[in-house]
């Protein structure tokens, strides 16, 4: 029975696994899946639209603190046994915000979560960090490879990258993803594309 622990799972990164996740599971007719989200928000409170509202009341979802520990050992907890796959969608994104808000919202709570998915011997964790640590621009204007330099910009950034050293130093995680996305559109996207579209007709 595969078994995914989403954490992050009502934000637009989190809407987006759950909704895989739920299509994966129903088109495997027949096999059971364990599918737990856990964030700070309910789903009904997320803007979510009744279709993708009804998928969320098909799995195991959990409310709660996510710079609580407590909380997040919660919502680790399982009676049959690992996790197969731990996805930590929760990182703050939003440029702007308090130093001591990145810190706690990006560096400590990946740091939890690695810790605790290595805990609780999961089988994978994939972390969701940010490509705004590579180098900014280049003369060809050439994709970044995952060798590339990092030199980030701003505290955000830099806190991303703070927060793939402290997931990389779990030396009991089995197996790491870390994905850097540029930029992220798609349905519920409030930060991404949408607003920039918006500015850009505003400003003709």
């Amino acid at each position: 029975m595969p078994s995914v622990l989403v954490v992050g799972a009502a934000n637009f990164y989190g809407r987006a696994v759950i909704e895989q996740l739920c299509g994966s599971r129903d088109r495997a007719a027949g096999e059971a899946w364990e599918i737990r989200g856990a964030d700070k928000v309910l789903p009904q409170l997320a803007g979510f639209p009744a279709e993708t509202l009804a998928l969320y009341e098909t799995i195991d979802y959990r409310m709660g603190n996510l710079r609580s520990r407590a909380f997040l050992a919660q919502a680790f907890a399982r009676d049959a046994g690992r996790w197969d796959v731990v996805v930590n969608v929760a990182c703050e994104y939003k440029f702007g915000q308090a130093a001591a808000a990145y810190a706690q919202d990006v560096s400590r709570l990946a740091a939890d979560v690695a810790e605790l998915a290595a805990e609780h011997g999961a089988g994978a964790l994939v972390h969701l960090s940010t490509a705004h640590l590579y180098r900014a621009g280049s003369a060809a204007n050439t994709p970044h490879g995952e060798d590339d330099p990092v030199e980030p910009s701003n505290e955000l950034a830099a806190c991303h990258m703070r927060a793939e050293a402290a997931v990389r130093a779990v030396a009991a995680l089995p197996a790491l993803v870390v994905l850097r996305p540029a930029l992220s559109y798609g349905p519920g996207d409030r930060q991404n594309v949408v607003p920039m579209l918006i500015s850009a007709q505003l400003s003709r």
